[in-house]
């Protein structure tokens, strides 16, 4: 039997090979769906906030993986539904979070695009192969409250699973999150908000 750090080597290299699978220009078909059944919303009535974001192209108009799809999904079930986000929840799934994360509440989750992660240096990527570290690196993407547009146009900083700070603030038509750009955000799921980022969140040295 492999050890749990082997084991987490060999998850990390899977989610490197599919980040540098999905940081084409074209898009990856649809993921197939995975994890538990829909949890039922509040009300029927679907959100109706805006989204944000110039990159939300890649979300369909309907079916598997639309924005009515995954209002009616746990939010780690809908991010499963987009293989340009397979990486990162590769990455949750190493760090044994999504079943943390699907039984959350009103928390906002950041999720790197595959491109983020084929961005990392060789030293940043060597970071990640512990298995420690990932998980690190994933509860620094997670907010324990809901974040909305607003706020992060306002500024002022946030804080995450991890114990560390977020910086928010808005340029021009563009919102940002520390150091990463908002492709996609505002995505309402049945317990929490999703916001696709263009780079991975590293906790500071």
């Amino acid at each position: 039997m492999r050890s749990h750090a082997s084991l987490g080597v060999a998850l990390i290299a899977g989610l490197l090979t599919a980040a540098l699978v999905g940081c084409g220009t074209s898009p990856p078909a649809p993921a197939k769906p995975t994890g538990g059944p829909p949890l039922p919303l509040a009300s029927p009535t679907l959100p109706t906030t805006a989204h944000v974001g110039a990159g939300c192209g890649f979300i369909p108009v309907h079916g598997i993986g639309s924005f009515e799809a995954m209002a009616k999904q746990r939010a780690f079930t809908a991010a499963t539904r987009h293989a340009q986000l397979s990486a990162f929840n590769s990455a949750i799934r190493a760090a044994g979070l999504s079943v943390e994360l699907n039984r959350m509440r009103s928390f906002t989750l950041f999720i790197p695009v595959n491109g983020a992660f084929a961005a990392l240096s060789r030293t940043e990527l060597n970071f990640l192969r512990n298995p420690s570290n990932l998980a690190e690196v994933v509860r620094h993407q997670v907010v324990l409250h809901s974040v909305t547009p607003a706020q992060i146009a306002h500024g002022g900083t946030v804080t995450t699973l991890s114990g560390d700070k977020l910086a928010l603030g808005r340029h021009g038509h563009a919102y940002r999150v520390s150091r990463a750009t908002v492709l996609c955000g505002n995505i309402k799921t049945a317990n929490g908000t999703l916001y696709v980022i263009n780079k991975v969140l590293l906790p500071p040295k």
